[in-house]
């Protein structure tokens, strides 16, 4: 019995593309089978009355900066 799951990612996402590097060695080790399908994170946020983590933490101090690193990590 194979296991899917779905995986639903943004293009203009960074987050979204590091984890989609990730998933052939979760498909490998686990056995699970993901399919993928595009959406807009924009247009997630307005129903649900949240907004994008940069926008959300414009006010942080460092926060651009702690970011860049992160993904150059």
């Amino acid at each position: 019995m194979t296991i899917i799951a779905g995986f639903h990612y943004d293009f203009g996402s960074p987050n979204s593309y590091f984890c989609h590097r990730e998933i052939p060695q979760i498909e490998e080790r686990t056995g699970i089978e993901f399919t993928y399908g595009p959406i807009l994170l924009g247009g997630v946020f307005k129903p649900t009355n949240n907004r994008p983590p940069m926008e959300q933490s414009a006010e942080v101090k460092n926060k651009k900066e702690y970011f860049a690193r992160e993904t150059e990590r």
